[in-house]
């Protein structure tokens, strides 16, 4: 298949505050798209009784070169990068109207078996299936192990609800970065213009999960490290600048 591309319209859900896209936003819409993708070539959510494989996401890189309006329609591409035995490598890029470019994401995915609630080696004929384009949108290498800081406080400690929860039955995606941005001042937040993002999933999180967050700065870049209520593991570490 190689390049799959769709239209979208920016929706009221998509903006913040100041009726810009916000990088939840951004991310629903690429989440959408790699879900109608895998879903055209018989992976996707619908699919899994079936297949009883669905994918789970371990890495984002996002950068938004500008952030467009409500109602603002954008046409968004995204392709396999890469397949290995274990992972799948997925590129974005969003244009708007007048096909400037207003965002670039790369993701790292496994596929997990439903019925044994573990990780699936990626069948060979994927490749096939998918239609591997070798394009990175990134110039610079990839490297989708964040180390954790060595120095971070103590923000705020949150429980995990049922509205947090995902069809893989664990806390969808987006809403680490959603904790993570709570985790900022608000003299931060509000004065802020974050254009990059970036994350690593460490270890799923369920429902009634206790977490605590931690901040710390390195370099001007804000990091969030999600951990468990005892803070002997690491569930997430999100940078924002």
């Amino acid at each position: 298949m190689g390049i799959y591309e769709r239209d979208f319209t920016v929706r009221y859900c998509d903006v913040n505050e100041n009726n810009v896209l916000s990088f939840t936003g951004l991310m629903n819409l690429l989440q959408e798209i790699a879900g109608m993708h895998s879903s055209e070539v018989g992976y996707g959510i619908n699919n899994i009784p079936k297949t009883g494989l669905t994918w789970f996401l371990l890495y984002w890189k996002i950068k938004i070169y500008t952030k467009p309006k409500w109602n603002t329609k954008l046409h968004i591409k995204t392709w396999a990068r890469k397949l290995d035995k274990a992972c799948s490598f997925r590129d974005f890029e969003v244009y708007n109207e007048n096909n400037n470019k207003m965002a670039i994401a790369t993701s790292k995915w496994a596929l997990l078996d439903v019925n044994k609630n573990s990780i699936s080696r990626i069948p060979s004929n994927m490749n096939e299936q998918y239609g591997i384009v070798e394009k990175c949108v990134f110039d610079e290498p990839i490297n989708t192990k964040i180390e954790i800081p060595t120095e971070s406080t103590f923000v705020y400690e949150y429980t995990t609800q049922r509205r947090d929860i995902d069809t893989n039955h664990h806390v969808n995606n987006l809403y680490y970065l959603d904790y993570a941005f709570q985790a900022l001042s608000d003299e931060i937040y509000y004065n802020t213009n974050f254009t990059d993002i970036e994350i690593s999933y460490k270890k799923q999180l369920k429902i009634n999960e206790k977490i605590n967050c931690f901040y710390s700065n390195e370099n001007n870049t804000h990091i969030v490290t999600i951990k468990n209520y005892n803070s002997t593991c690491v569930h997430a570490i999100i940078k924002i600048k």
